[in-house]
This record gives C-alpha cells, sequence and structure tokens, in this order.
C-alpha cells in the first residue's frame, strides 16, 4: 500500500490534518490550485505573518503607518483582558466596550458617573477611555430581543451598536416603514433596510473542503472530547449529514450539533486522523492556537475558510439575532465582523491573532453586479460576516480546544 502524505490544506481550511502511515484514511497529495495551503508541519509558532496580515488591514482601513497598525495589532491581547476585567466590575451598569483603531484606544462604557469613577483608578493607562453613556447593555440587549420578537420574519439582523450606544435591526427595503412603525416609542433604536440578506455559506456545487450530502463546508477548529479527536464545525452543515468526507475519504462522524438558535457541532474523527492545533493562513502556512480569549468590539479578525481563504476585518457587534435566509429560522448570540465571506466558507475558523474566536455561521456580501464574485469587489457597499463564538460551543458540549504549544 502506498505511503500516506501529508494532507493538503487546501482541503481543510481552518483545520490541520495529518493522515499516519498505519493505518486508516490515506490522504491525498495535494491538489496544484490557487487554494493550496500548508501541512500540519507548518504551524507557525511566532504569529508574525499573521501580524503583519492583520496589521497590513488595519493600516489601509483606517490610514495608519504599518509601524502604528503592528502595536494595534499587539495591543488587542491586553485590550481583551482589561475590557473583560471592567466589564465584570461594572455589572449591570456596563454599556460594553469596543477598540477606537482609529485612536488605538480601548472605551469602556458605563451609565453612571458614580459606576465610571468606580473603575477609573483601576484603569490608569492613557491607552484606556471611560465614558458615560445613556443605555446599559443589558437594556438595549433587552430592546433587540423585544423588537426581534415583534418583527418575526421581517427581521434580517438585531445588533447592538456599542460604539453608539443603541440598538441597530436591519430589514428589507420594503419592510423599513412597518419596521419602524413597531419600534415606535423603544428608545435607542435604529431601523436600517438590508441589502444583503445573510445566507447560511455551505456551497451547493462542491468544492476542496469537506463534502456531505452533496455540500462542502469548512473545517473549524480541532478539539478533544473525552481524550478523541474532534473536529468542531457549523451546526448547519452537520445537519445535512453525519457522514464527513474529505476527497472521497471517511474524515469524521458528526455527534451533536445545534441550529439554528445556535450554530454549532462537533465530529469525532474517523481512525487515521490526527488533529492538528492550527488555521489555515492559505499561503503555504497555518497559525497555531494558543487559546480562545474573546477579541472586543472593533479587534482586527481574520477568517480561514474553503471559498475566500483567509480575509481580515473587524468585530463590528456582538450578540447579534439574524434571520436566515429570510426563512424565519433564528440564529442568536453570534459576533458580526465587516470580513469578506461567501458560499462554502461555513464551519470555517475565526481567528484574532492566535486566540480562537468562532466558527462561521452566514455572510451577506453584495456583488456589484449580479453574478459577479462578492468577495473584495464590494467594499464600497460593505460585507457582512457572522460566526458562532466558540467558547459557548466547548462549554455547551464539554469540548477542549487543541492548543499549539511552540
Amino acid at each position: 500500500m502506498k505511503t500516506p502524505t501529508i494532507a493538503s490544506l487546501a482541503a481543510l481550511a481552518g483545520l490541520l490534518l495529518l493522515a499516519p502511515s498505519a493505518t486508516g484514511a490515506q490522504a491525498a497529495d495535494a491538489p496544484t490550485d490557487k487554494n493550496r495551503g500548508g501541512t500540519a508541519s507548518s504551524i507557525d509558532s511566532n504569529l508574525d505573518s499573521v501580524k503583519k496580515m492583520t496589521a497590513d488591514y488595519l493600516a489601509k482601513q483606517y490610514g495608519l503607518d504599518k509601524e502604528t497598525a503592528t502595536k494595534r495589532v499587539e495591543a488587542q491581547g491586553e485590550f481583551s483582558s482589561r475590557a473583560q476585567r471592567v466589564t465584570d466590575e461594572l455589572g449591570g451598569d456596563s454599556a460594553g466596550s469596543y477598540i477606537d483603531q482609529k485612536r488605538g484606544v480601548l472605551v469602556v462604557q458605563a451609565t453612571k458617573d458614580d459606576a465610571k469613577n468606580k473603575v477609573q483608578d483601576k484603569v490608569k493607562n492613557k491607552n484606556t477611555e471611560i465614558k458615560v453613556v445613556a443605555r446599559s447593555m443589558s437594556t438595549l440587549e433587552d430592546q433587540a430581543k423585544k423588537l426581534t420578537e415583534k418583527l418575526g420574519d421581517k427581521l434580517v439582523s438585531a445588533r447592538v451598536d456599542v460604539p453608539n450606544n443603541k440598538v441597530v435591526v436591519a430589514v428589507k427595503k420594503d419592510q423599513v416603514n412597518p419596521a419602524k412603525e413597531a419600534a415606535k416609542g423603544m428608545d435607542g433604536v435604529d431601523v436600517e433596510g438590508a441589502e444583503a440578506i445573510p445566507e447560511p455559506q455551505a456551497d451547493l456545487y462542491g468544492g476542496q473542503q469537506y463534502e456531505l450530502a452533496r455540500t462542502m463546508c469548512s473545517t473549524g477548529f480541532m478539539g478533544t472530547k473525552d481524550g478523541k479527536d474532534v473536529l468542531i464545525t457549523a451546526g448547519h452543515c452537520a445537519e445535512l449529514s453525519p457522514n464527513l468526507t474529505r476527497q472521497g475519504q471517511p474524515l469524521a462522524t458528526v455527534a451533536e450539533f445545534t441550529w439554528p438558535q445556535n450554530d454549532m457541532a462537533y465530529a469525532f474523527l474517523a481512525p487515521g486522523w490526527t488533529g492538528q492545533p492550527g488555521v489555515d493562513k492559505w499561503n503555504g502556512r497555518g497559525v497555531g492556537v494558543k487559546g480562545s480569549q474573546e477579541a472586543p468590539v472593533g479587534a482586527a479578525v481574520c477568517k480561514s475558510g474553503r471559498t475566500t481563504g483567509w480575509t481580515c476585518g473587524t468585530i463590528t457587534a456582538k450578540n447579534v439575532t439574524i434571520n436566515y435566509s429570510g426563512s424565519g429560522r433564528m440564529g442568536h448570540g453570534l459576533t458580526q465582523s465587516n470580513t469578506c465571506t461567501e458560499g462554502g466558507d461555513s464551519g470555517g475558523a475565526w481567528i484574532a491573532g492566535d486566540q480562537a474566536q468562532g466558527i462561521h455561521s452566514a455572510g451577506g456580501a453584495v456583488p456589484l453586479q449580479p453574478g459577479a464574485p462578492a468577495c473584495g469587489k464590494n467594499k464600497d457597499r460593505g460585507n457582512t460576516a457572522f460566526f458562532q463564538p466558540i467558547n459557548p460551543l466547548l462549554q455547551k458540549y464539554n469540548l477542549q480546544l487543541k492548543l499549539h504549544q511552540g
């Protein structure tokens, strides 16, 4: 029997898999195409290339020089920790936090002067600003929930706009006026018409990632359950079939999934596959996953998926509710980004630096003209993408995230 070769990451965006030579599935040779990724042995531990990619995005997006943009990326880890500490301290007086990338400042919001003063002394840092706003995070989330229930199938998405301390609901353009009527009397609510409808992004026309029921999705992170290797992916992909394959070979069997309320799943790897703790950068290398610290609104984040490869943006909202394909099947607790994604990216990995953030769930990129590729073609009109945060998934299924030790 031919000795198995190292599996190509082109077929496994968001997951590095190594097929051993002993028994089980035989990994195919890497195809020579534009989507070729790296191998399990090529996981980066120093993150220099990832830092550069993310800094390049910030520099271009916010008009920063490269040195400043790099410092902004390096500061995100500490910003994440600081935001969590201050938010916990504020409790019910918290109105959320976000990174202002234009100024390189973490902004923490409170609803009362005495609450601000309570934490002011604990945050003695010129790069952190605490300000008082009108509405607490719990108030805004309650408003978003009430309006979601009122609008029903008319809803496209509902989110808390932390920097502007308000709720933003998106509906189809012909539903804007009825939605405004439904929101009348509700404080801090904006209604906008949506050009793009978020779609669960599984590609029905085939591709390079894992296959199930004539559909292709992307693999997310690797973990373990009761000492066994598992693949973490999107629930709406796992719903289609319990059997995941790669290039015709058995890859994994779905153990549990949740969709549409949440979009999460895990599958036990088939014999012969060993999961590696890395994410494909689509440049022949992989980035090691060191943890799952949640990044704040405004943080730079990147996604790895089978269709669009490695794309980056910023986190724009959290705890978002969306209406998948306008079907009335609601997804809750999602994180929103302006990163470009397309069909087939579902299940892919979202990562900030070396910290896992979530699993790709849906997107609503708008092409410049019908039938044209959306990714990278519609910067003036904006991208919208949504991912299932990783930590609730790990907790729900009692999974351990595989971490890179290099």
